[in-house]
């Protein structure tokens, strides 16, 4: 349910690859993620326009199909995290974590008294089969939660955000964190950028099992398993429409000679 095979996956040390869903929102999407074998999806609002009948749509769908359906709120907001949890999402992903004050938001939105102060409800309860106190925790105990890193000050509060027993994972979100240390132009170039992302890798593993990249394409996603890190989202799908169809154009187009002047080839 929910969450579960991801957190199962995660736990058993294996590789969890997943997509963003933020452009379009189509639900046969999720079809197509689960029959490919993708461990997760995230639904992205902080950059994608969305209402919020879909969204619940969605996430209504995603557990039908067992795909953990994760969402990227717009922040680290309680009336945000409250929100996606209602709702029937999967987890969180949320962007920008750099403090203790977001911390304590997080996890007072996310779970229920006497952890936190969140007054569970929504259609999320179809989730299991009542309202009592372990149906609560079930669907509390079966959230993942990845906290993204973009910011230097984020980087060195890696370590405390790892050491909270209730986060999944960690992410880096590279091409923020390439904006805020002011490396924009030497994105995946600059050392300072490229050992940012591996001080994130370290901290997670120093207290989590999972540590999570960012990334535009298997080849990359690759190499950043290869790298050490356990969690690879490979772009948004719209983009795996565009590189499928460029693949496909490429291949049925022939290639033509061009006659230059005169005539002659």
């Amino acid at each position: 349910m929910l969450s579960s095979t991801l957190k199962e996956k995660v736990a058993r040390g294996q590789e969890a690859v997943g997509v963003m869903m933020g452009l379009s929102f189509w639900p046969g999407y999720l079809e197509i993620c689960r029959k490919e074998g993708l461990d997760l999806v995230v639904l992205d609002l902080e950059h994608g326009g969305l209402e919020l009948p879909r969204v619940e749509e969605l996430c209504r769908i995603a557990r039908l199909l067992d795909l953990p359906l994760l969402i990227r709120p717009q922040s680290c907001s309680a009336d945000l995290v409250k929100r996606c949890v209602d709702i029937g999402a999967g987890g969180l992903m949320v962007p920008w974590v750099e403090t203790s004050e977001q911390l304590d938001v997080l996890f007072n939105a996310l779970y229920s008294p006497p952890r936190g102060r969140h007054g569970m409800g929504g259609p999320g309860i179809m989730a299991v089969d009542g309202i009592t106190t372990a149906d609560w925790a079930r669907i509390e105990d079966n959230l993942f939660v990845i906290c993204q890193i973009e910011t230097p000050k984020g980087v060195e509060f890696a370590p405390q955000v790892a050491a909270c027993d209730w986060v999944d994972a960690l992410l880096v979100g590279p091409y923020d964190l390439a904006c805020t240390m002011g490396l924009t132009d030497q994105y995946l170039k600059s050392p300072k950028h490229l050992r940012a992302i591996e001080q994130v890798r370290e901290a997670a593993h120093a207290h989590l099992s999972c540590a999570g990249m960012v990334t535009g394409t298997g080849e990359e996603a690759r190499a950043w398993f290869d790298r050490g890190f356990d969690l690879i989202l490979i772009g948004d799908l719209v983009g795996h429409l565009a590189q499928g169809l460029s693949r496909n154009l490429q291949a049925a187009r022939r290639k033509k000679h061009r006659k230059g002047r005169g005539g002659k080839k």
